[in-house]
């Protein structure tokens, strides 16, 4: 019977502590005039903004590529939030670059945006574009898990995503507005957008242009449920009795 008790408390102990456990699904809005995300961005090439909604913060960064045959380094690029969401200006753009330029897009160099989240547990559900120019094709990758908080992508190469962890997807002439969903169960640290291949074999002749205007996703977190909490009351209650009854 004692045998039989104790592996039950640790049965419902171990049932409690194994395994990730959902948190709330976190919507951050990445476009100006939220009201729901506070949004702040520094200035210059290779700067950042943060977006942070009840709590939780997500952070983004900008690259670009030094052509867009999907060869080319990264290189730190500014990002910024617009009308629609967020877009990239290369280094060689001026602040006053017109629209659609600096949007996210494929015309000359590929344009990058790294999100970046507060651990490698995270499970994004979806995207938005808030706004598009002629076609919106969207490639994404999500990994990165164990690449440190802060990795710098400057010099690295589409080519290389997978070494360092990434699973890959696509999106074809994404609709704005739409809740695009990733259907996976794969987390990460890191979740990268870029434009789709321009003009290279397999890949087709127009320009992406888009904005991202909304993130979405939960963390996965290991954490004492209330049957670990059971379990450990249980544990010790079986412990007093048997230290009086002996």
């Amino acid at each position: 019977m004692k045998k039989f008790f104790a592996r039950g408390v640790a049965a419902v102990m171990f049932s409690g502590l194994a395994g990730p456990v959902p948190a709330a699904l976190i919507k951050w809005d990445t476009d100006t005039g939220s009201s729901s995300t506070a949004t702040s961005c520094t200035s210059g090439v290779g700067n950042g903004c943060t977006f942070t909604k009840g709590g939780e913060v997500l952070k983004a960064r900008a690259y670009a590529t030094n052509n867009d045959s999907g060869s080319g380094d990264f290189k730190k690029a500014t990002i910024n939030v617009y009308d629609g969401g967020i877009g990239v200006r290369n280094p060689d753009q001026s602040a006053e670059k017109s629209s659609p330029n600096h949007s996210i897009d494929n015309n000359g160099r590929d344009d990058v945006v790294v999100f970046e989240f507060n651990s490698s547990l995270f499970d994004p559900a979806s995207f938005m574009i808030g706004w598009k120019s002629g076609d919106a094709d969207i490639r994404a990758w999500i990994g990165g898990g164990n690449l440190a908080a802060g990795f710098d992508f400057t010099g690295e190469q589409f080519s290389d995503f997978a070494g360092l962890g990434f699973t890959s997807f696509s999106f074809n002439n994404v609709a704005i507005d739409t809740a695009k969903d990733f259907n996976t169960a794969l987390t990460g640290r890191y979740l990268i957008f870029a434009p789709a291949l321009y003009n290279t074999a397999g890949a087709d002749s127009t320009y992406d242009y888009f904005k991202i205007s909304q993130i979405a996703g939960e963390y996965k977190v290991s954490e004492p449920g209330t049957a670990a909490l059971l379990g450990i009351a249980l544990a010790g209650f079986w412990a007093n009795r048997r230290r009086y009854t002996k």
